[in-house]
């Protein structure tokens, strides 16, 4: 397809298109540099009932490491369709990261999207909540909920995890008081990790992680799974709740 001027997009779980498929993305994708999509789907606990075999919880990980590969995952359907849309106008590997679990729609086409540019929710100054996937809409329910205890937060959908957008991080860490990541894959190498390493460089402070920690996942509904791995609003309102 490439030879012919075509843009290869792939697609398969992301356990298959991350885990099993690693070693061709490193070597005859990455390496070369070639012009290759790879928009992997059912990643993270929100698989359910297909259990941990399938539940992929290290791909962001696995993939930001890569050279030359952009990697990015979205929290709805129109901001999907935006992204899809996107990579094809840039040269290069791409991972672009979806999910299996029914999420909100989040946005309207008014709202700018840009690779590599988070989304700002909200202009709170007493936190930053810093998501990524398809639980962001879990994010702003609980942005929304605290704001009912006169806790005011902000919400950054960080679609794209590399390139990081960097300068929204040290804003948001200078801006408010506190920071939380939010992700639907492991604290190890995700979202999280890549939060703390540009805090840990530009601007140091206390980032609360919230992410499946160091394990693997379950069996189970997806709903049932968010609140095991504590990962739903009310946890969110927990760590920053007048209440807890």
């Amino acid at each position: 397809m490439l030879v012919a001027g075509k843009i290869p997009y792939a697609s398969t779980f992301a356990v298959f298109a991350a885990g099993r498929a690693y070693d061709q993305i490193r070597n005859s994708i990455c390496y070369p540099n070639l012009n290759v999509k790879i928009c992997s789907t059912h990643a993270g606990i929100t698989v359910g009932e297909d259990g941990a075999t399938h539940q992929m919880l290290e791909d962001i990980s696995m993939m930001r490491t890569l050279p030359n590969m952009t990697v990015m995952s979205v929290s709805d359907d129109t901001q999907t369709k935006w992204a899809v849309e996107a990579i094809s106008k840039i040269k290069g590997p791409v991972y672009l990261r979806l999910s299996r679990m029914e999420t909100p729609i989040i946005y309207d086409e008014t709202q700018k999207f840009e690779i590599g540019k988070a989304i700002q929710i909200g202009e709170g100054t007493d936190a930053s909540i810093i998501a990524t996937g398809d639980i962001v809409c879990e994010a702003i329910k609980a942005k929304e909920e605290l704001e009912k205890q006169g806790i005011n937060v902000r919400v950054i959908d960080m679609h794209t995890i590399k390139p990081i957008d960097r300068q929204m991080i040290v804003k948001c860490a200078k801006e408010t008081k506190k920071i939380i990541t939010l992700e639907d894959h492991s604290i190890i190498g995700g979202l999280g990790s890549a939060v703390c390493e540009v805090l840990s460089e530009e601007y140091p402070c206390k980032v609360t992680r919230m992410g499946i920690n160091d394990q693997f996942g379950k069996s189970g509904k997806a709903e049932e799974l968010l609140k095991y791995f504590k990962l739903t609003a009310k946890d969110i309102i927990d760590i920053l709740g007048t209440t807890h």
